[in-house]
């Protein structure tokens, strides 16, 4: 019984395949006979009626589209009321990435699979001696990944389980 239906499910494969390469050689392109063409736009109307403008433009003007009272701030601006004292400077912390370790793949070479490189998706994928920004990859093994800086060397390994 199994025997009989496979042949009838390979019969019917072949009888349309047959039938598909039929209707794809016997096709043919439907022609238009009729010459296509692009019907002409109708001609702009140039009205010199200048008020409709002028009421536009005075309730555009009228709303100040950057505050929802529409008036003027009742409070004067003054830089030094702000939270950082004016003519000093604040140095630039530097953000340090936290890098993870997600896997090691293949064998020598060894590749590794990190997250948290700057400006690259997580799971990025990581071999000796490619640069990425201002890190550099300066080794892979099968078990960490050192990590290179401008001023620090990171050596990622897996988190052991207790």
């Amino acid at each position: 019984m199994k025997r009989g239906a496979a042949v009838l499910y390979c019969a019917a494969i072949v009888g349309a395949c047959v039938a598909a390469a039929y209707r794809w050689d016997h096709a043919t392109p439907q022609v238009r006979n009729e010459r296509f063409t692009i019907p002409v736009a109708p001609p702009l109307r140039r009205t010199s009626d200048t008020t409709g403008f002028a009421a536009l433009e005075a309730i555009i003007t009228s709303n100040d589209p950057f505050r929802l009272a529409n008036t003027p701030s009742s409070v004067a601006y003054d830089p030094s009321t702000e939270s950082a004292p004016t003519g000093t400077t604040m140095p630039l912390q530097a953000m340090r990435p936290v890098f993870a370790l997600k896997a090691i793949v293949g064998g020598p070479p060894w590749q590794a699979i990190v997250d948290g490189i700057p400006g690259q998706p997580s799971g990025t994928i990581v071999s000796n001696g490619m640069t990425i920004g201002k890190l550099t990859i300066r080794g892979v093994t099968r078990d960490s990944v050192v990590i290179q800086g401008p001023d620090t060397t990171w050596v990622l390994t897996f988190r052991r389980s207790s």
